[in-house]
């Protein structure tokens, strides 16, 4: 069994001999051009033996020109949607078609794409959440914008082609924390714009990463998708056997990202075999961090957790 076979026998649930593993990170790409990007993420790949090939995008989002944050609830009147041919799409596209160039054909490449209120953050500033939230008309202008925007790039990035997409949503993070949100706001702000997008996917492999935490992760259970990614390790959030407990969709995570570049060689085999255990064994399981890793990461813990996975560990 290849590597684009095993990925999709494990979103499946068919037999498995052992979960496919994957790790991402980010690699301070927003201030290279797509053909750097993609060789830095490509060595990545490479120096992990990874079984799938996640491309970070760390393209960041501009407000219009004029605005370098939201003073007036008319500034999101101005956020009028962006062209593919802008540098975040633009680079991010050249590195996808360098990367899926470069990769052997059974490896599966999946991208990656934030929801729309997370990508306007990225833009205005976090802190500007509640300011957005206060004007739900103009809040409304903008978020679709941005969204067909989105819908284009779903059509580019099918033409590289991807194999998948993670799309990371805020939408399932709780308060107290900073970025929490309640029930009402995840409806108004949220989850209409996720379901257009990710039906707008269909046909490729959808995994849903809730990003954060606290979470209330059923906000998102009934999402057209094939897989659900968390950080199940964080403190508020579901454990993989939690999650077992109450979907059938495959899951993604098993490894703590905040201390997988600390971990000793046996804590990072214990881990892994915690989440084989969690889980009932390799089906419908894709063993990941539940985040991005930290960027000091030795290359002697990449190897380790592939092979801890892979079980190539006694």
């Amino acid at each position: 069994m290849n590597r684009r076979q095993s990925f999709l026998a494990a979103i499946r649930g068919e037999p498995l001999d052992h979960a496919p593993v994957t790790a991402w990170c980010n690699l301070a790409t927003d201030g290279v051009d797509g053909a750097e990007n993609a060789r830095r993420q490509l060595a990545w790949f490479v120096a992990g033996g990874w079984d799938i090939c996640k491309a970070m995008n760390d393209y960041r989002l501009a407000p219009p020109a004029g605005i370098d944050t939201l003073h007036a609830p008319g500034d999101m009147l101005r956020f009028t949607g962006y062209a593919l041919t802008e540098r975040p799409f633009a680079q991010q596209l050249d590195c996808l078609r360098r990367m899926r160039d470069a990769l052997p054909d059974d490896v599966p490449l999946l991208d990656t794409l934030f929801e729309p209120f997370f990508s306007l953050l990225f833009a205005v500033g976090f802190s500007q959440a509640a300011f957005i939230r206060a004007y739900r008309h103009e809040a409304a202008a903008m978020l679709e914008a941005l969204t067909e925007t989105y819908l284009d790039y779903i059509a580019e990035i099918r033409k590289v082609p991807v194999d998948g997409v993670m799309y990371a949503t805020n939408a399932c993070i709780l308060p107290p924390s900073s970025r929490g949100i309640n029930d009402a706001e995840f409806q108004l702000f949220h989850a209409a714009y996720d379901l257009r997008l990710l039906a707008a996917m269909e046909g490729l492999v959808r995994i849903v990463h809730a990003h954060g935490n606290p979470l209330d992760i059923r906000r998102v259970l009934d999402y057209p998708c094939d897989v659900l990614s968390w950080s199940d390790r964080l403190p508020g959030n579901p454990s993989i056997a939690d999650m077992r407990a109450i979907t059938g969709k495959c899951v993604m995570g098993g490894m703590d990202e905040t201390k997988l570049h600390e971990r000793s060689m046996p804590q990072i085999q214990a881990e892994v075999a915690d989440a084989l255990a969690q889980a009932g064994g390799p089906r419908k399981l894709i063993l990941a961090p539940g985040c991005n890793v930290n960027s000091g990461i030795s290359l002697r813990h990449l190897r380790c957790l592939r092979e801890a996975a892979h079980g190539m560990i006694q």
